[in-house]
């Protein structure tokens, strides 16, 4: 049996739908970990966090998860209640951080 970095390896090589979609996780995951750490070093509770952003709390463990890639405009309202900047550079780096 391959060892899994060894077949996701193979797999960015022979597939670059696979190698896109795959960075596009990776993004969506240090987005949903940047929000929840923030989200935590302010003492909020994602429905503390929900109120504050006028979002549901679902979607807020939505984006948490990794599992949803927020808009824009969304974003911007995380950033606003945390007290943080978003910064967008290239090569789809994306930054939330404390002001």
């Amino acid at each position: 049996m391959k060892a899994h970095r060894q077949y996701v390896k193979e797999q960015i090589k022979g597939d670059r739908q696979f190698a896109k979609d795959l960075e596009d996780a990776r993004v969506q995951v240090r987005i949903a970990i940047m929000i929840a750490r923030l989200r935590e070093d302010k003492g909020l509770s994602q429905r503390d966090l929900a109120r504050m952003t006028g979002l549901k709390q679902p979607q807020i463990a939505r984006i948490e998860s990794g599992d949803y890639l927020p808009t824009l405009e969304t974003l911007w309202k995380l950033a606003d209640a945390l007290r943080a900047q978003v910064i967008i550079g290239p090569h789809q780096r994306l930054e939330i951080k404390a002001a």
